[in-house]
Formats: structure tokens, C-alpha cells, sequence
């Protein structure tokens, strides 16, 4: 009886579902009944899920719970703008502090912190507790702020995005944050209100850029912007941000044991390895050629360590019955896989190819994710915008210089694609296992994210680069040499053409001849941009393939609350109790 009892879990409304049936949950029982409750669970009462109508519903007012939905948004409003409110105006940041060869290390080292600390936030909180988590990762915001404000080279603005970077796995971890606070049919809504929050410093973040560059006079107020939201986020953290503590979480466990017999060895495989695979990624066709030692080398070993050497020791870790660092059973949930890469497909549009008004298109869409998900559910949702995005944004590649033709095209198609992100973002936290595991799900797909950025960020410079070597001498050195260019000045000029070096450095170069590349120059660009275009079809394709596997959300589910905050006086409460069982734990190991 007692073993039957073991196998058994509540789904939060009464209903009972064998514990293989949970674990397969999102392979192929599209209305399975979720397992909430591990069976390894020794937490308080408090700390476990529930039904909403199980709250009282005073707590949905309580200065607790909005203070803590405003934490959540501020964070997120500086975890992306802490790039977002920087990006625009990198140029004169290297003009003002360098120029220096360094600074393409800016947005990479700002993708590589989100992409390894993402699954470490996660697994570590679901685990220790969130609340110290969420304050340090607003205070290393806070710190990499003031670091970039104060920079007087662009070594330090590097220094300074390293610190932002590690930052945003934390604050820019709202869609589970937020999501195991609210009933689970209310999720999308929540994310889209911090999709909302982010307006300043995401969809305005090059207008808010710009207008402090012309009016207050410096780009170093985006860093003060920064540092005024991440103070704002850090005392609302403090305030107001009390979710399950340690005590409550794990009653009978003590910390020192759980940090003995954590997965460092997976920890250490998997943050090594991403960080030297983004690194060769993204260095080829920008700091080194493609076939250069440095790029092969990092790509190879980090390609190696990643998808080689990482799984070998976590199928290792678990056949001696431990818990990986790597959540290998989520790579069977086939639901939640689709759900955590279309989250990073869609993004990428919004890392590799948005600006002014699309980008605005593409938060707009964001926010308006949840009221698409209340009329058409997730699966057709995501169905019906990749579609609908994959047919847009490839046909961008038809006339780019088409400008009125390429903006109605692309503006809806960032649209569609901001809602396939939404929705995925947000559907991800649906298929798990367990929702006591949210962190860790939730973790792993922001990572993906992050690593699907890098991927297209770096597939879509090395398509641009290519084309450019092809088509720049096409249409301009006819030009150029016709009107007298000497033909050994024209890779200085390909290269001033393109911003990359100064006309003063073109030996022959007239301003005649400087004026006539121009249009030529446009042309060239136009034929290489329609290529990025092409190529994006590779990623809005996958994202419709993906969103096949997408289907709606178990009903039954849909009122469960997985986590909630609370006061200071149950905190001291659990905490005095742990107290006690610590200290009688270590009098029974010394005696």
C-alpha cells in the first residue's frame, strides 16, 4: 500500500497520475494530468502548489504579491536593456574611449554570461531557494551599471557587459519567475505584462539611447539609466520578494549535503563548453577568418566538450543514480523541446535582424501574446504565426531596395515571429515533470535561447560577410576604376565603403569618385541583405516544424498555482525548526 502510495501523485485538483505517466508527460499524452510533487518531497506545506481557490483572495492584493510582480518587471526591464540601452550607440562609445579592436567582445560576452548562467540560476533555486538569487543577480546589474558608466576605455565597457551578461540569466529569468506565481491559465498574461515593463529598454531602447546622447550630452547616461532601474529592482527584491526559503523547501536535508552531492563536474562541462563554442562561433568573419586556428580550435574543443563529452558524463552521473546538472529528461520531453527552441528561433529575429519599427513590431507582439493565446490556445497560436512569419520574412529577400514593399513585409513579420517567441517562452513552463522543477525547465530553455542567438547571430554575419566580398567588387569596382581609382586601392576602399575604415586611407580616392560609389555601394548591399534574408527561412522553417508539435494546455491544470510569497514571520518560523533539526543531525554524526 505504502509503495502504491509512493508511485502516486496529485495533480493539484485531486487528480491522481501514475508517477511513469507524469514522467512522459509531453511525449505523447496530450491531456496527461501533471505531476506537481516530487517524490523525493520533504517541503512545508506552504512551499507546495495549489489550486487558487484554495488562496484567500486578499492575497492577490497583498503589498507582498504586487510588490513582487513590480520586482520582476523591473528586473526584466534591466536585465535586457542592460545591452538593449548599449547596442545603439557602441560606435560612439568605441569613438569616445578607443577606437579599439576589442570592442565586438561587447555583445559577446554580454550573450555568453545569459547562455551558461541561465540553467545554473535555475537548477540552484529551485533547489536553495529564489530570493537571494534574484537580489545578487539585480545587484550584479547594479555593479556592471556603475562599472560602464565610470569606463574610460573599452576594456572596462567589456568588463562591464561580463557582469551585465551573468546578470540577465537572472533577471531576464521572469517567464518562470512570474509564471509559478500565477494560476497556470493566467501565464501568458503575466509574461506579456512584463513584456510591457520593457518598453523603455527594449522596443525604445535606441530612441532612449539616442535622446541621451543629444540632449543630456553622453552615452554614459544609458549606464545611469541602468543603475537607477536595477536600484529600483534590488529594493523591491528586498522589500517584497519572500518565496519558499531553504527551510521550507527541504525540512529533513541540509544545505551542505545537497552542495556535496550538486553536479559540479556537469557545471563545469557545460558552461566550458558553450562559452568556447559561442566564442568560435562568433569569432569567424569578425575578429578571425573562418579557417584560422583560433576559430577552428575553439569551435572544434567546444563542440566536442558540449555535445560529446558533457552527455557521456551526465548518462554517467545518472546510471549511478544521482541527479545530472543537465536535465537529460527533458531532451526526451518532446513538447517541451519544441516549445524551448522555438523560444530561441523566434528570438533570434530579434537579435540578428530588427530595428527601429519592426523591433517595436516584435515587442508589440510579446505583449499581445497572452490575449492570442486566450482565443486560439498555443497550438494554433504558434501554428498559425509561424506561418504566417516564415512566408514574411522570406519574401523580405524579393526587392530590398524596395523600401516601402520591404517595411510592410518585414514589420508584420517581426509580428508573427514576436508572437511565435511569446507563446513558446511561455508554454515552455507548461510541460515538465514536475512545476517544483520550473526553475530547472525554465533555465535550460532560457540557455537555448541564448544559444540559438548566438548561432544565428554568427550564421547571419558570415552570410552577410560573404556575400559583401562578392557583390561589393560587382558593382563597385567598375566604378571606381572607370572614373581612375588605382586597381591596389581597391580593398581599402571596400573596406571604407563599409565603415570599416577611413576614405583618408584610399590612396587615389577624389571625392568624385567617392561620391559615385555610393549608390553602387547600395546596390551591393541590397543583392547580400536579400541573402540574410533567404538564409532566415532556415529558422522560421524549423520554427514551423516545431510548432507541429505543439498542442494545447491540459485543462486540468489550468487553476494550479506552483509557488507563492509570503511574510517574514513563517520565514523565522521554518527557520528556527530547521535550526533545530541541524543541529540535531550534527550531534548524531559526531556521536
Amino acid at each position: 500500500m505504502e509503495k502504491a502510495t509512493e508511485q502516486r501523485h496529485s495533480n493539484g485538483k485531486g487528480h491522481e497520475v501514475d508517477a511513469e505517466q507524469g514522467a512522459n508527460y509531453g511525449i505523447g499524452h496530450a491531456e496527461a494530468p501533471m505531476m506537481q510533487h516530487r517524490e523525493d518531497d520533504d517541503r512545508a506545506d506552504e512551499a507546495k502548489g495549489r489550486n487558487a481557490d484554495q488562496m484567500d483572495r486578499k492575497y492577490w492584493l497583498s503589498v507582498n504579491y504586487i510588490g513582487t510582480m513590480f520586482a520582476i518587471g523591473m528586473a526584466f526591464m534591466g536585465g535586457i536593456g542592460g545591452f538593449g540601452l548599449v547596442a545603439p550607440i557602441l560606435g560612439t562609445i568605441d569613438v569616445d574611449l578607443g577606437p579599439s579592436p576589442n570592442i565586438n567582445w561587447v555583445p559577446l560576452v554580454n550573450i555568453c554570461g545569459g547562455a551558461v548562467f541561465f540553467l545554473m540560476v535555475g537548477k540552484l533555486s529551485d533547489i536553495f531557494g529564489r530570493r537571494w538569487f534574484f537580489i545578487l543577480g539585480s545587484v550584479l546589474g547594479l555593479l556592471g551599471s556603475i562599472t560602464g558608466a565610470v569606463a574610460m576605455n573599452v576594456n572596462t565597457i567589456i568588463g562591464a557587459e561580463v557582469l551585465i551578461g551573468v546578470a540577465v540569466a537572472f533577471q531576464q529569468s521572469f517567464f518562470w519567475a512570474v509564471a509559478e506565481l500565477v494560476p497556470m491559465k493566467y501565464r501568458y498574461f503575466a509574461n506579456s505584462y512584463c513584456y510591457l515593463m520593457t518598453i523603455p529598454s527594449s522596443p525604445l531602447s535606441a530612441r532612449v539611447a539616442y535622446s541621451f546622447l543629444q540632449y543630456p550630452g553622453t552615452w554614459r547616461n544609458s549606464f545611469y539609466f541602468l543603475i537607477a532601474i536595477n536600484v529600483v529592482s534590488i529594493l523591491s527584491w528586498w522589500a517584497f520578494y519572500h518565496p519558499p526559503t531553504f527551510s521550507m523547501l527541504h525540512r529533513k536535508k541540509l544545505a551542505r549535503d545537497l552542495l556535496l552531492h550538486f553536479d559540479w563536474i556537469g557545471v563545469l562541462l557545460y558552461s566550458a563548453g558553450l562559452i568556447i563554442f559561442i566564442f568560435g562561433l562568433n569569432w569567424g568573419g569578425v575578429l578571425y577568418p573562418w579557417e584560422s586556428p583560433q576559430v577552428l580550435a575553439t569551435t572544434v574543443i567546444g563542440g566536442i566538450t558540449l555535445f560529446v563529452a558533457l552527455p557521456i558524463w551526465e548518462l554517467f552521473v545518472k546510471k549511478r543514480g544521482k541527479e545530472p546538472y543537465l536535465p537529460l529528461h527533458l531532451f526526451k520531453n518532446v513538447r517541451y523541446m519544441a516549445a524551448a527552441w522555438n523560444n530561441g528561433l523566434g528570438a533570434e529575429y530579434d537579435v540578428g535582424t530588427l530595428a527601429g519599427l519592426t523591433a517595436m513590431a516584435f515587442v508589440f507582439a510579446q505583449v499581445c501574446h497572452g490575449f492570442v493565446e486566450w482565443i486560439t490556445g498555443p497550438k494554433w497560436g504558434t501554428r498559425g504565426a509561424a506561418l504566417c512569419g516564415c512566408a514574411l520574412m522570406t519574401a523580405c529577400a524579393t526587392d530590398l531596395g524596395n523600401r516601402p514593399l520591404t517595411i510592410g513585409l518585414l514589420i508584420p513579420g517581426a509580428f508573427c515571429m514576436g508572437l511565435v517567441e511569446g507563446i513558446s517562452t511561455t508554454t515552455s513552463t507548461f510541460h515538465l515533470r514536475s512545476q517544483e522543477e520550473i526553475g530547472e525547465g525554465g533555465g535550460l530553455c532560457g540557455s537555448i535561447r541564448n544559444f540559438t542567438s548566438a548561432i544565428a547571430v554568427a550564421i547571419y554575419t558570415a552570410t552577410l560577410s560573404n556575400r559583401l566580398d562578392k557583390t561589393i567588387p560587382q558593382y563597385v569596382a567598375p566604378v571606381a576604376l572607370r572614373m581612375g581609382l588605382p586597381q591596389g586601392s581597391l580593398q581599402s576602399l571596400y573596406a571604407a565603403v563599409q565603415g570599416k575604415a577611413s576614405y583618408d586611407l584610399v590612396n587615389g580616392l577624389t571625392p568624385a569618385i567617392k561620391e559615385a560609389v555610393q549608390y553602387p555601394w547600395q546596390e551591393a548591399f541590397i543583392k547580400a541583405g536579400g541573402t540574410v534574408f533567404l538564409v532566415s527561412a532556415a529558422f522560421s522553417g524549423t520554427a514551423l516544424i516545431l510548432s507541429l508539435f505543439f498542442t494545447n494546455n491540459d485543462k486540468n491544470t489550468l487553476d494550479f498555482v506552483a509557488s507563492n510569497v509570503h511574510g517574514k514571520a513563517m520565514e523565522r518560523q521554518y527557520a528556527t525548526e530547521h535550526k533545530e533539526f541541524r543541529r540535531s543531525s550534527l550531534t548524531g554524526a559526531e556521536s
